[in-house]
């Protein structure tokens, strides 16, 4: 399969192309917010693609005249997808279409309309590369980052299985990046931005069954640092619901919900807590036989180490490398004698 080399082209008038250096394991992606609210209809395959181009470009070092080449090898693509599912789509990413929207005080209005690709081919003259060539009219918009972009995990992007998880992740980061907590949507933009069909969904009940609450349901189990929202009907309405208001639940507020739970869990069974405690200790920590026990026979050291681990799991110090050696310079135990 890898062998077998396809190429899907829209014309576009001739022009030159920048090519991005491939760089491997990039952490994060960057979007100008300008795309975070556009809209294209991508199937979940497409999307996985699309983050896969995002996550080259180096939007610092664009020409706006020009359109960029970014090149992804196969075989990083295939931890993620099969190569059918990557042929079976070729055709239809190069004719993708990005609709950028205005937003006013009267909601979303729709503007511009412009192919994202000019090229879409796969392992072309047996070069073992997707290879992306976008149009040099989407080249201003991906240069616009500015103050105003929204940053997200990669492999949390891809990890995502429906479409509208993956957009309402974005959305969500948008808001958040800018220190929203809060924020309200009509039902007829979030549709627009999480890519539902016009033809579904259509009932208020409907699009919360069938778009929100699973949505809301992988947010919350993703294997990257949680998401947690809750959403109501804008003012409190009960018919002819027209807006829904969200609040994000921050990783602050979701690790004290945990250590309340600790709290209440050693009230109802201490014995099973620290067996509990004493299996993450061995499964996630490198602690010393003398440092465990410790831990465990010290209700307060065993307290602060919980605190500290659910802290750790809502991604509160991002910067600790070495968690084990973290936890014993903030219990005290460096000094300890071995």
């Amino acid at each position: 399969m890898d062998k077998l080399s396809i190429s899907s082209t829209v014309e576009i008038s001739e022009t030159t192309y920048a090519e991005q250096p491939y760089i491997p394991n990039r952490k994060d992606n960057y979007l100008p917010n300008r795309l975070i609210i556009s809209n294209t209809k991508f199937s979940r395959v497409e999307q996985r693609l699309f983050e896969y181009f995002v996550n080259q470009i180096d939007h610092s070092n664009i020409n706006i005249k020009q359109g960029l080449i970014v090149k992804i090898p196969i075989v990083q693509l295939k931890e993620k997808m099969k190569a059918e599912q990557m042929l079976q789509v070729m055709h239809s990413m190069a004719t993708k279409v990005m609709t950028f929207y205005d937003v006013t005080d009267g909601g979303l209005q729709a503007f511009e309309h412009i192919p994202i690709f000019s090229n879409v081919s796969y392992n072309k003259g047996n070069n073992g590369y997707l290879e992306f060539m976008s149009n040099p009219l989407i080249s201003p918009y991906l240069s616009s980052l500015g103050n105003q972009y929204t940053r997200y995990d990669f492999k949390t992007i891809l990890d995502f299985k429906s479409i509208y998880s993956t957009s309402l992740y974005k959305l969500i980061k948008l808001h958040t990046g800018q220190n929203r907590n809060q924020f309200v949507y009509s039902i007829a933009e979030l549709r627009k931005l999480l890519q539902v069909d016009d033809k579904k969904y259509n009932n208020y009940n409907d699009f919360k069954k069938k778009v929100l609450e699973p949505a809301k349901k992988e947010l919350r189990e993703t294997k990257g640092v949680p998401i947690e929202f809750e959403y109501e009907n804008y003012k409190g309405k009960i018919r002819n619901v027209t807006h829904i208001e969200f609040k994000v639940i921050t990783s602050r507020e979701t690790s004290e919900i945990e250590k309340q739970k600790y709290d209440e869990a050693i009230m109802s069974n201490r014995s099973l807590v620290n067996l509990k405690v004493e299996e993450i200790m061995l499964k996630e920590y490198t602690f010393r036989t003398v440092h465990r026990k410790m831990i465990l026979n010290n209700a307060d050291l065993q307290k602060n180490f919980v605190n500290l681990h659910i802290e750790f799991g809502a991604g509160l110090h991002p910067k600790v490398k070495n968690k084990t050696a973290y936890m014993i310079v903030c219990l005290g135990l460096k000094k300890t004698s071995i």
